[in-house]
């Protein structure tokens, strides 16, 4: 194993030493309650950092301790919706276009309709057994699948309403322009609005405050999926981990499983040796 007292006295810091245009930034939950943050360069799809568990004051002390001239020099940053990450990222890289990602705006739709789903059962004491389904595309799904939708779908027919209103938010990513997705996107909120369904309705309100960023993607197809497969792949460090007890340590730890080999050579070769 390897010898964690040699990890605890390194201090990585940021790996940013050249200009980068495009980041992203996401929080990834390690611990209950706690979270490390994820700076990524997407202009080579690298890490640049990993920050422990913090608040926003601190985070934002930290990133403003990169040279200034790196944080200026940031043209687009990829991102959720959490305001948390958004108000951060408009003080540290205040020239940066912010594009949400739209695997968030996706994933954020169809936990709402879930939470709807769960809703009309509580009130109807009826079971719709599609969580599992209900958030896929229609042509991932099976015919049985399709079925077992239709028949909820019978029952219910707000449920329908919905899954329909998602299926027209994934329109927006398969336009060939800005002004065609802005145009789908309005769709999409009259959409919402029209249905009279409050779970809809909280969506039309996220989709407007964040339209102007959603609509970013258009500009460069930008998204923050290399962030999210760092993620995944966090998860599979924190099962080797056996626990976490020490969220900084477990940061060092991330971040040196992602260093280049030459750079984790120069750092211990001369310890071990």
């Amino acid at each position: 194993m390897f010898p964690m007292k040699l990890l605890d006295k390194q201090n990585y810091g940021v790996q940013w030493n050249v200009p980068i245009l495009r980041i992203g930034i996401d929080g990834k939950a390690v611990k209950k309650h706690q979270c490390v943050t994820t700076l990524t360069n997407l202009d080579n799809n690298s890490l640049i950092t990993v920050f422990p568990a913090a608040s926003q004051k601190k985070l934002i002390e930290e990133i403003l301790k990169i040279d200034v001239k790196l944080r200026l020099g940031v043209r687009e940053i990829a991102l959720d919706m959490d305001k948390f990450y958004i108000s951060l990222v408009q003080i540290c890289f205040p020239n940066a276009r912010l594009v949400v990602d739209h695997f968030h705006v996706i994933q954020w739709a169809i936990q709402l309709i879930d939470e709807q789903r769960r809703i009309i059962q509580q009130v109807t004491k009826q079971a719709f057994p599609i969580k599992q389904i209900i958030g896929r595309p229609p042509a991932k799904l099976t015919k049985s699948e399709m079925i077992k939708l239709e028949d909820s779908f019978s029952t219910c027919s707000e449920l329908k309403r919905s899954w329909l209103i998602l299926q027209e938010l994934r329109k927006i990513y398969r336009q060939k322009n800005w002004k065609k997705a802005c145009s789908q996107l309005r769709k999409v909120i009259w959409l919402c609005e029209q249905s009279c369904i409050p779970e809809m309705g909280q969506l039309a309100g996220t989709l407007r405050n964040h339209r102007e960023r959603i609509l970013n993607y258009y500009i460069s197809k930008l998204t923050n999926a290399y962030t999210e497969g760092i993620h995944n792949r966090f998860e599979t460090i924190r099962r080797d981990h056996c626990g976490i007890n020490n969220i900084e340590r477990f940061s060092k730890r991330l971040l040196f499983c992602f260093l280049p080999f030459s750079v984790v050579l120069e750092y211990f070769l001369p310890q071990i040796v």
